[in-house]
């Protein structure tokens, strides 16, 4: 009876629980929940770096109930870390090993304040190997670096909003979007990018895997950009050049590559520059005259009169137009 009531009644085992470990954030205290309930009070975020010294591998919930300033910075050890709450100014290191950081908080890092997201570790003062990092964050500021002796593999980087984020020597995925964008010396297979400012540099697709999707709206800075080998490429690079054209003189202006089969190029706006903040644009002098040669990637233009100017062009590459048109 009592093997047939055993397998009529399965007992059931406790569900895992879903963090191992719950760290809230307070103003004047640091409280660490642990899965059986049990807490650990610490002073502060510098005692909580000591504190997670020895915890890798585990789920770690952190709420920043609130605002952490660039006073405090946290060392964050190889887990899985979910963030949830206000701003998180100071630097958040990563030390060596995988990482997985999903962060909803209201920012991580302060560009401004030199802060970041970044694999370094202060105590050694080396950058980290963090291979096979996964980061989502809803907005901050990141600085995932590698060398060239170190390149960070299986790398997949998430920002919905940064003032300023910085990647080098990866081999992975970018998704970023905000103010400025700066990838270098990477391979990058699936790559989302829509920001002001960019800094494009020895970056390449792997063979035939991953699309890349660009959108540029200040200024662009694109060198040895090889992306031959994406699936596909879908890029609007917009540009703002400021020139000084001397009298009788001209000016010309090289356009950029991303390597693909197509490039269309296009003059969006050209005019003299005047007045003092603000500024303001009159159309070309009589004698000031520009041509745009594709062939040859290049703007050129002239001034056969006696006066300088100072002239803006901003221009436009793309990738892909329309096939078909109804």
């Amino acid at each position: 009876m009592t093997g047939l009531l055993t397998g009529l009644f399965k007992v059931r085992t406790p569900p895992l629980p879903f963090f191992d470990y719950v760290v809230d954030i307070y103003s004047d205290r640091v409280v660490v929940t642990k899965a059986d309930g049990t807490t650990i009070q610490l002073a502060d975020v510098w005692a909580l770096d000591d504190w997670m010294t020895n915890i890798t591998g585990k789920r770690i919930r952190i709420n920043a109930n609130v605002e952490v300033s660039d006073d405090y910075d946290l060392i964050l050890t190889p887990n899985e870390y979910w963030i949830f709450g206000e701003r998180i100014e100071g630097n958040l290191y990563l030390l060596d090993g995988k990482h997985t950081i999903i962060s909803f908080a209201t920012r991580l890092g302060n560009a401004r304040g030199f802060c970041f997201v970044r694999n370094y570790d202060p105590d050694r003062g080396t950058v980290t190997n963090v291979s096979g990092l996964k980061l989502f964050i809803i907005g901050g500021d990141v600085m995932i670096t590698g060398r060239a002796d170190m390149v960070l593999n299986n790398v997949s980087i998430h920002i919905e909003d940064t003032d300023e984020s910085s990647i080098s020597y990866i081999n992975g995925d970018v998704y970023a979007c905000g103010r400025s964008v700066n990838i270098y010396n990477s391979v990058i297979r699936f790559l989302y990018l829509d920001s002001h400012y960019a800094t494009l540099d020895s970056i390449t697709n792997p063979d035939y895997e991953g699309i890349w999707i660009i959108r540029t709206h200040e200024q662009v800075s694109i060198n040895n950009v090889n992306s031959y080998y994406a699936n596909y490429v879908h890029a609007i690079i917009r540009h703002n050049k400021l020139v000084n054209v001397n009298a009788n003189s001209s000016v010309t202006i090289d356009l950029p590559s991303i390597g693909y089969d197509y490039h269309h190029y296009r003059v969006v706006f050209i005019g003299v520059r005047k007045g003092s903040n603000p500024y303001y644009y009159d159309p070309l002098p009589s004698g000031v005259t520009y041509s745009l040669d594709s062939a040859n990637r290049r703007i050129v233009i002239n001034n056969t009169t006696a006066n300088a100017y100072t002239i803006l062009v901003t221009y436009e590459v793309a990738t892909e137009l329309p096939r078909y048109v109804y």
